[in-house]
């Protein structure tokens, strides 16, 4: 029930919050399907009309259930049967339109972040292995040192009977020919060539361990260390391994498309029925009153005769005997309540209030201590009441109205 300031401050702070968050839904998802029906065209003028089309579909997807609740509510139930698959179609394209748009972009998003972290944990396992080589190889000397090393045993001199015939490169021509005299320095020279080779590859993997450290510093500085999806890992570990990460990848977005279109959907008509729920017609409060029963009915004409002299009095008179409790959700009109009203006044030899005079005495009424209730007025419309006859028989010559 509004009464004062505050509480019709609060209705419009809750109404102009809701908006705003609903318009920024809306927009979202206009934007969302756009670029879903763009992705269709092959060439740019498809693409436009493809996507434009998407927007008209979610337009019709975010006006369609208040078209159908006010024609439900004016009784034109069979148009508004009629246009409700068009919404719950054009609801079910714009839920499609939404989850493909989001599950494309997030599969985009953590497709790279995937191919980083394996890039990362590839360079990773290939530091070890390169770091196993080098320790079974052991310390050795440097490929430099060996070939001095090479070189200092050609240069050794050869001796025969005390004599100097040469040195073991220029007797043996660099061990390629074979002499007697030069062939225990020439093992000697192939056992160090043989840890030449090994000296080699040791340089080779020191240098492709340099190599790959600096690569994993690099991705490791770019987000290669992260987890790819730590939202998917969070979900998969606080459902105990119920869900996997890939599960979670997949339902996050469609999770947050359902948000997106429900909201943008059903938010219009939920703020449209609060508003009209909420408002007061003319300066005049909504109020509760009564569903009439049959203990009132009695309690009315025991309290006719002291009020049957005003006008207040004759309203409540036709209350109980024309009306009756419903719990139909789509109210009266006050024109109809007044035309029967007219009528029974007629019938009774009464004049007529008019109808504006009608409705204040009304609202009068309904705020006796004995019609104290839940029937209510929004508007023009009241609910909780209805007539009970409802086939009305308007009279050709009437009372003048005062």
């Amino acid at each position: 029930m509004m009464t004062n300031e505050t509480s019709r401050t609060v209705r419009w702070l809750v109404i102009t919050t809701l908006t705003a968050a609903t318009a920024g839904m809306i927009g979202v998802s206009l934007r969302a399907n756009y670029l879903f029906g763009y992705g269709f065209g092959e060439t740019a003028e498809r693409a436009q009309v493809f996507g434009w089309a998407n927007v008209g579909a979610d337009l019709w997807k975010v006006t369609g259930l208040i078209v159908v609740g006010a024609l439900w509510r004016a009784r034109r139930r069979l148009l508004a049967v009629g246009l409700t698959p068009i919404w719950l179609c054009c609801l079910l394209w714009g839920l499609v339109g939404a989850v493909g748009i989001y599950a494309q972009d997030r599969t985009a998003l953590i497709g790279g972040r995937e191919a980083k972290a394996a890039t990362y944990k590839d360079r990773e396992r290939e530091l070890e292995e390169v770091e196993i080589k080098l320790r079974t190889i052991g310390p050795q000397r440097t490929v430099a040192q060996v070939d001095a090393a090479i070189e200092a045993i050609f240069a050794r001199p050869v001796l025969s009977k005390e004599r100097v015939r040469g040195t073991v490169g220029k007797l043996s021509a660099n061990c390629t020919k074979s002499e007697r005299i030069t062939a225990e320095a020439c093992a000697e020279i192939a056992e160090v060539r043989e840890e030449r080779a090994a000296a080699a590859e040791a340089a080779a993997l020191e240098s492709r361990r340099s190599t790959l450290r600096a690569r994993i510093a690099k991705l490791r500085e770019g987000g290669g260390s992260l987890a790819a999806d730590p939202v998917g890992e969070l979900f998969a570990w606080l459902s105990r391994g119920q869900l996997s990460v890939r599960d979670i990848a997949f339902g996050f977005p469609l999770a947050f498309a359902f948000l997106i279109e429900l909201v943008s959907a059903f938010g219009p008509v939920g703020i449209v029925a609060y508003a009209e729920a909420t408002r007061r017609e003319k300066g005049v409060e909504v109020v509760q009153v009564v569903a009439m029963s049959e203990p009132l009915q009695a309690t009315l004409g025991e309290t006719r005769r002291d009020v049957i002299e005003d006008a207040t009095g004759r309203v409540v008179e036709w209350i109980a005997d024309r009306c009756r409790p419903t719990s139909d959700p789509t109210g009266v009109e006050v024109e109809a309540l007044h035309d029967d009203y007219d009528a029974w006044c007629v019938g009774k030899g009464l004049r007529a209030l008019s109808r504006e005079a009608f409705m204040r005495e009304l609202d009068v009424a309904r705020e006796m201590p004995q019609l104290a209730g839940e029937t209510r007025k929004v508007g023009s419309r009241y609910y909780g009441i209805e007539l009970a006859y409802t086939k009305i028989r308007k009279l050709v010559s009437r009372r003048p109205r005062p």
